[in-house]
């Protein structure tokens, strides 16, 4: 069993933490509160039971995107040539100890009704996520996430959209 989502602290014990992926277990070690400090982004991790050993993470913060030929149109249509205000989950991870038992899926919904949650302060455009590979491009575009023109990697979804896929 693990804990909901909950801001990432001193407290929280992210030595064990390894997701397989090495940018993403050193990210965690070394930088994730030290940047949460500096308010550039944002952590938020689930703990096994009631410790407070990490096992699962997403960090975001707010970015821009320009209007560029790069920009799906459906993200930029209609507004004027000012930077694009979207909501970047820019990590999620698993530790390998819990891979296979729906953890991912559960920690990608919390990110997409926290990106809802912060949507009703700051107009954010869209959600858009930066997949590492193959099998995390296909675990975001099972969540109807599309590439990005020029880049197949980074993925966007429309708040509106997201929105609309949400149970009334």
């Amino acid at each position: 069993m693990v804990s909901k989502p909950e801001s990432l602290s001193k407290e929280h014990i992210l030595s064990s933490f390894d997701c397989g992926k090495e940018p993403l277990n050193s990210w965690l070690h070394k930088y994730a509160l030290q940047n949460q400090n500096a308010n550039h982004t944002k952590t938020m991790v689930f703990t096994q039971n009631d410790s407070k050993i990490v096992v699962g993470y997403y960090s975001y913060n707010v970015i821009s995107v320009e209007h560029v030929n790069s920009t799906p149109e459906r993200v930029s249509k209609g507004l004027a040539k000012h930077p694009i205000p979207v909501l970047l989950i820019a990590r999620l991870a698993i530790d390998q100890t819990h891979k296979g038992q729906g953890l991912g899926k559960r920690l990608f919904r919390a990110a997409l009704k926290h990106a809802i949650t912060i949507s009703t302060v700051v107009p954010i455009r869209a959600v858009i996520v930066d997949a590492l590979d193959e099998e995390t491009k296909a675990f975001y575009t099972a969540f109807d996430f599309e590439s990005f023109p020029a880049d197949s990697f980074r993925m966007w979804l429309l708040m509106k959209d997201l929105l609309n896929s949400v149970p009334h």
